[in-house]
């Protein structure tokens, strides 16, 4: 089985190496091959470098390194066309690297995946454990998750999740210029296309850590742009 993982950064030498840590400690029990895919989006605070040091020691990091703070979106659109024609792997993961999402649960992805075309770890099915978010992030984040729903006509319970597994004929199948979201809003406009393809996922319970280190990278444009890809799924019916 050949595994690849996407992760975006952006000033993430604090937790960068911790995770590729643990990524390699879990993945190497159930892959035969495994790539870890850093997309960088040119961070002053040198990850980029940071990664490439750890390449030496692991010899499974790819560094991409993108002229300036593309978006989240847009790594992963990337990403996920570097792993399926540089790696072809079975399955790839997409994950956060401020530790908000822990390794340790890919196997379980990959188990579920079998009868799937994809696999999220869900923050809102039972048996999942958000830790560290006050009322006001849980609230906030509860409303944004049910408005997008609403607007994609979505099931999925929390479509804002950034930890997923694909089977690779999923990707591959995908234009990703037909997604136009190049920041967090990619998230929900991916389930919409892979929804309006037909093709069928389950979330899984997950527990979510709020990262300690480093700062969040959500901004107002963020916000924004999400706000308005809802609007426009809502209006579109994509």
């Amino acid at each position: 089985m050949n595994i690849a993982i996407v992760i975006p950064t952006y000033n993430e030498k604090e937790t960068l190496p911790s995770l590729i840590d643990k990524l390699f400690t879990e993945v190497k029990k159930i892959a035969e091959k495994f790539l870890i895919i850093i997309m960088d989006d040119s961070s002053p605070d040198g990850t980029a470098k940071i990664a490439e040091n750890l390449n030496e020691k692991y010899q499974n990091i790819m560094v991409v390194k993108r002229p300036s703070k593309l978006g989240l979106g847009s790594a992963y659109k990337q990403g996920f066309q570097i792993a399926i024609n540089k790696f072809n792997p079975d399955y790839i993961v997409q994950m956060d690297a401020d530790h908000s999402h822990d390794p340790r649960e890919i196997p379980l992805m990959i188990n579920k995946i079998k009868d799937y075309d994809y696999v999220i770890a869900s923050r809102h099915v039972a048996g999942s454990l958000v830790v560290g978010w006050n009322t006001r992030r849980k609230i906030l984040h509860s409303m944004a998750g049910s408005f997008a729903r609403k607007c994609a006509k979505l099931d999925i319970t929390d479509p804002t999740s950034g930890f997923r597994i694909f089977k690779k004929n999923v990707l591959k199948s995908i234009n990703f210029s037909e997604i136009k979201s190049e920041g967090f809003a990619f998230q929900v406009e991916l389930l919409c296309y892979l929804r309006r393809m037909g093709l069928k996922g389950i979330e899984i319970p997950t527990r979510f850590v709020n990262r300690t280190r480093g700062k969040s990278k959500m901004e107002f444009s963020e916000s924004l742009q999400f706000i308005k890809m809802c609007y426009r799924l809502l209006l579109n019916r994509i």
